[in-house]
C-alpha cells in the first residue's frame, strides 16, 4: 500500500510538471463610478483556481487555458462572467440582486441553487460579524442545526436527528462532520474550529453516498480559508460582558508564483456566566485558543497540493450542572419523576467548579490533478485528542458525586476520488479508509464518602476501555442528463465496519469486604491490576457490512427554478456497551424539494418536505451508575417535516431572510429501562414519545440594512429565532422539557472606505433566556436530577483591520 501511494504521488508530480496550453490574463475590476474594487474574487469557472484584486483593483492569472471563462464577484455587486482574452477591464454593477454561492456539497464547486440538496449556508464573514467563536454558537446561524453540551461532550443534530450519547466509546455520530475533508468522529473534538473560515455547509438528510459512514442525519462541512497569492494581514479584537476577550488573526504570504502560506489563530476567554456561591465564585467560564497553518502549492493549473496543521487547547471549568436530590420528595417516591416539576434558577451554589482540559492536534491534506475530462483527488487527515476532566454531578452543596474523565483518541481518514463531467454525465467514484483508536478511563467519585476513607473520596466504579474502530468503503455517484432540463442521479456505497474492545471494570465497590479501594485522583491505570476485573459476559468484537443508495430526479424548469425528488438510505454501525450488543440503525428518507429565484434574482425561495422511516434507531439512555449510559434500539421511529427558507433584496440597502421549519417526530417502538426514585429501574416502552431535540416549529426572521455614512457604510442586522417546546431525553419527563422561547441576535458594524477597517457591536440572546441544554436523572440510591444551561445574554464590541498587498503572479 505504501509503495502504491509513493508511486501515485510521484506520478502526480510528474504530470503536474507538464505545462498546459495556457495564457496569462491581466485585468482591472471597477464599479460604475470607476472606483477600484479591492479584494474582488476572480475565478476560472468550473474550477477552484482564482485570485483577488489588489489595492488598485488589478489582478493577474497565469496558466489560464484558452477558451476559459472568468467569474468575477464582489460583495454588494452583481457577479459577471467574461471570456479570458488578454487584458480586461470589468465593470461590476451594484448588487440589487442575490449573488451566487459556490458550494462543495457534491464534492465539486457548484452554485448552491443548482444542488438538489437541502442545506443551510453560513459564511465566514457572518460568523466573524456575529462574534461566533465556538461550535455551539454556530447553531445561531443555522436553524436546522442543533449543537449542545452534554457534560463534557457535544451533541450534534440535524432535523432533530443526531447522536446523544455521552460516553466517548459507545457510538459513532449520526451527523458526519468534517474540516476540509478530515472526518471527525469524537464529539469532544469539536470545541475549537470556528475561525478563519470561508463557509460552513449544513447538508440535511442522509449523505452516506459521498460523505463517509454514518451520515444518516446529514453532514456539516467546515471549509477553512485557503492561502492566496496576495499578501494579507487581518486582525480582529473584541471585548464583551463577563470579561470576554476575543482575538482573531490571519497572515497570508505568497511564496513566489506557485505557492502561498497562511497562518491563523484565535483566542477566546470569558469569566463564568453564573454565580456559583461563596465556595467557588463564578462558574461556567471559558478559555480556548487555537491555531491553523496551511500551505498551498500549485505547480500548474492542473496540479494542486494543500497541507494544513491545526492545534487547539481548552483549559476551563467543567460545564456547571444544577441538581436536585429527589430522595426526600414523597410525591415521586418509588416511581419515575414523570410529572415532577421545580423552578430552575440562573445562578446556584456548587461545591466545586471542576475542570475540562482538551489538547488536540490535526494534520490534513489534499492532492489533486485535473486531466481535463477527469480529476483525481486524495484527501487525508490525522487527529490526536487528549481530554482530562472532573465533572461535578450533583449541582449543589455539599459535593456528593463527580465523574473523573480521562480520554484519548487518534483518528485518521483517507479518501481517493476520481470524478469528471461532460454535457450529459457528471460522475465520481472512489474509496474511503478510516481508523480510530481510543483509550478511555472514566470513574464515578463518591465525594460524600470521603469521611470514611481518610478524607479522600473513593471511586465507586471505574471503566477502562481500549476501542479500535476500522471502516472502509467504496462508492460511486453519477448524474445523467436525460434532456437539457431533466437529470437522473444514482449513488451507491458499500461500507464495512469493525470494532474491537478490551478493558476492565472496578472489581467491587469500596464498601465491599476486602475491597481494593482506589481514591481520587489515584485511579486504576491498567485493566489487569489488582482491584480490577476483566470484561466477562460482554461482547467485545463486532463487524457490520451495509449497502446504502440514493436516487434523485431533478427537473430544471428554467435557469432559476429547480425541482427534485429524492429517495436515500442511511446506515450507522452497531456496537456494544456495558449492557451488551446494539444493532445498526437504518434510515429510508423520502424528500421533495424546490429551489427558486424570482423577481429578477431579488427573491430566493426554497422549500422541501421529507419523511424519515427509521428502523432500529440508536437512542442513548442513562441506565444506572453501575452501567452508565447505554444505547437502545428503537424498533421504529418516524420523522415528517416541512422546511421553507427565503431571502429577499428589497433594495440595495435592505435584505430580508426567513426560515420556517416544521417537524413531527415520534418513537413508534422503544423498549428500555426507566429510572425511579429510591428503587430499581423498570422496563418500559417509550412508544409515542418525542425524540430528543425535535421542536415542532423553528421560525427564523432576519433583516439587514446598510446606511451610507460619510465615506463608509454602517450595517445593521437583526435575527430572531423561535423554537417551540422540545425534550432533552427520550423519557419526556416534565423537567426534560425546554419550553418554547425566542432568541434574538443583533449586530451593528461600520466599515471604512475600501474595507480596510471596521468597528462593530453585537448582542446574542437579547432576551437573556435561560435555555436548557442537558437533563438527566440517576434514580435508585442516588436520585439526583441534573440540568445544564446555555449561554445568557452576551454583548461585545470588536474592531477589525485588513491590510492587503498586491497579487504575486
Amino acid at each position: 500500500m505504501k509503495r502504491f501511494l509513493h508511486s501515485l504521488v510521484l506520478w502526480l508530480l510528474v504530470l503536474g510538471a507538464v505545462p498546459a496550453l495556457a495564457q496569462k490574463i491581466s485585468g482591472k475590476v471597477r464599479d460604475t463610478d470607476g472606483e477600484a474594487l479591492i479584494g474582488a474574487s476572480v475565478q476560472i469557472k468550473g474550477t477552484t483556481i482564482g485570485t483577488t484584486t489588489d489595492t488598485q483593483g488589478a489582478f493577474t492569472l497565469d496558466n489560464v487555458a484558452k477558451g476559459s471563462t472568468l467569474l468575477i464577484s464582489y460583495v454588494g455587486f452583481l457577479p459577471q462572467e467574461v471570456a479570458s482574452d488578454g487584458d480586461l477591464t470589468i465593470i461590476l454593477k451594484a448588487n440589487g440582486t442575490l449573488g451566487e454561492v459556490l458550494v462543495t456539497a457534491e464534492n465539486r464547486a457548484v452554485s448552491a441553487q443548482n444542488v438538489p440538496i437541502t442545506m443551510d449556508l453560513i459564511s465566514g464573514a457572518a460568523i466573524l460579524k456575529q462574534g461566533v467563536t465556538d461550535v455551539f454558537q454556530l447553531q445561531n446561524l443555522a436553524p436546522g442545526l442543533t449543537i449542545v453540551q452534554n457534560t463534557i461532550f457535544n451533541q450534534v443534530s440535524v432535523r432533530g436527528v443526531g447522536s446523544h450519547d455521552g460516553a466517548a466509546e459507545l457510538s459513532d455520530q449520526a451527523v458526519t462532520i468534517g474540516i476540509d475533508g478530515e472526518y471527525i468522529n469524537r464529539p469532544v473534538a469539536l470545541n475549537a474550529a470556528m475561525f478563519d473560515l470561508e463557509r460552513v455547509e449544513v447538508l440535511k438528510g442522509p449523505q452516506g453516498t459521498l460523505y463517509g459512514r454514518n451520515a444518516t442525519a446529514g453532514a456539516v462541512n467546515i471549509i477553512a480559508q485557503k492561502p492566496t497569492n496576495r499578501s494579507e494581514v487581518d486582525l480582529t479584537a473584541g471585548l464583551g460582558n463577563y470579561g470576554a476577550v476575543k482575538l482573531n488573526g490571519v497572515v497570508n504570504l505568497p511564496l513566489g508564483k506557485i505557492a502561498a502560506f497562511r497562518v491563523a489563530g484565535m483566542l477566546s476567554k470569558h469569566d463564568g456566566y453564573r454565580d456559583g456561591g461563596d465556595l467557588v465564585g463564578r462558574i461556567d467560564n471559558g478559555n480556548v485558543w487555537a491555531t491553523r497553518a496551511g500551505l498551498s502549492i500549485n505547480p500548474s493549473k492542473a496540479f494542486s497540493i494543500y497541507v494544513a496543521g491545526e492545534m487547539s487547547k481548552t483549559n476551563q471549568q467543567a460545564p456547571a450542572q444544577y441538581g436536585v436530590n429527589l430522595s426526600n420528595e414523597t410525591s415521586v417516591k418509588g416511581q419515575a419523576p414523570v410529572n415532577y416539576t421545580t423552578e430552575l434558577p440562573k445562578d446556584f451554589n456548587v461545591a466545586t467548579a471542576g475542570f475540562m482540559k482538551i489538547d488536540q492536534g490535526a494534520l490534513r491534506g489534499r492532492i489533486a490533478y485535473d486531466f481535463g475530462k477527469a480529476k483525481i483527488t486524495y484527501t487525508g487527515g490525522y487527529r490526536d485528542v487528549k481530554m482530562d476532566g472532573y465533572q461535578p454531578l450533583n449541582g449543589f452543596v455539599p459535593e456528593t458525586f463527580s465523574f473523573d474523565n480521562n480520554l484519548a483518541s487518534q483518528t485518521q481518514s483517507h479518501e481517493l476520488r476520481l470524478n469528471g463531467e461532460s454535457k450529459k454525465l457528471v460522475w465520481q467514484f472512489g474509496g474511503f479508509l478510516g481508523n480510530e483508536h481510543q483509550d478511555v478511563a472514566r470513574g464515578l467519585v463518591l465525594v460524600a464518602a470521603k469521611g470514611a476513607f481518610g478524607g479522600v473520596p473513593p471511586y465507586i466504579n471505574f471503566f477502562i476501555r481500549e476501542v479500535d474502530s476500522k471502516t472502509s468503503a467504496v462508492f460511486a455517484q453519477a448524474t445523467y442528463n436525460l434532456s437539457s432540463k431533466l437529470g437522473l442521479t444514482l449513488g451507491l456505497r458499500n461500507t464495512n465496519d469493525k470494532k474491537t474492545r478490551t478493558g476492565g471494570d472496578l472489581a467491587s465497590a469500596p464498601f465491599a469486604p476486602n475491597a481494593t479501594v482506589f481514591k481520587y485522583p489515584n485511579a486504576p491505570t491498567s485493566a489487569t491490576e489488582t482491584g480490577m476485573k476483566a470484561l466477562t459476559g460482554l461482547p467485545n468484537e463486532g463487524s457490520w457490512n451495509q449497502n446504502t443508495w440514493m436516487t434523485n430526479l431533478e427537473y430544471k424548469a428554467s435557469k432559476d427554478n429547480l425541482l427534485f425528488a429524492k429517495v436515500s438510505t442511511g446506515y450507522k454501525a452497531g456496537g456494544f456497551d456495558n449492557l451488551g450488543n446494539y444493532d445498526p440503525e437504518y434510515l429510508t428518507a423520502f424528500e421533495l424539494g424546490t429551489k427558486n429565484k424570482f423577481a429578477d434574482n431579488r427573491l430566493r425561495l426554497n422549500a422541501s418536505v421529507f419523511h424519515y422511516d427509521y428502523k432500529d434507531q440508536q437512542v442513548s439512555v442513562f441506565i444506572s451508575t453501575a452501567v452508565g449510559g447505554a444505547i437502545q434500539n428503537a424498533g421504529k421511529s418516524v420523522y415528517n417535516g416541512l422546511e421553507i427558507d427565503g431571502e429577499f433584496i428589497a433594495s440595495q440597502a435592505d435584505r430580508f431572510k426567513f426560515t420556517i421549519n416544521y417537524l413531527d417526530a415520534e418513537f413508534k417502538d422503544l423498549p428500555t429501562q426507566q429510572n425511579r426514585v429510591g428503587v430499581a429501574s423498570e422496563v418500559v416502552n417509550l412508544k409515542g414519545n418525542t425524540p430528543v431535540q425535535a421542536p415542532k416549529w423553528t421560525l427564523v426572521g432576519a433583516y439587514d440594512h446598510d446606511f451610507k455614512i460619510g465615506s463608509g457604510t454602517l450595517g445593521f442586522g437583526v435575527r430572531s429565532m423561535f423554537k417551540s417546546a422540545y425534550y432533552l431525553t427520550p423519557f419526556n419527563f416534565a423537567m426534560d422539557k425546554q419550553d418554547a422561547y425566542t432568541k434574538t441576535d443583533v449586530n451593528l458594524t461600520y466599515t471604512g472606505k475600501g474595507g480596510k477597517w471596521d468597528l462593530g457591536v453585537f448582542v446574542q440572546n437579547l432576551e437573556d433566556n435561560r435555555i436548557i441544554t442537558f437533563t438527566g436523572f440517576t434514580g435508585n440510591t442516588i436520585n439526583i436530577y441534573n440540568w445544564i444551561f446555555g449561554t445568557p445574554r452576551l454583548m461585545g464590541v470588536q474592531a477589525s483591520f485588513h491590510l492587503r498587498g498586491k497579487n504575486v503572479n
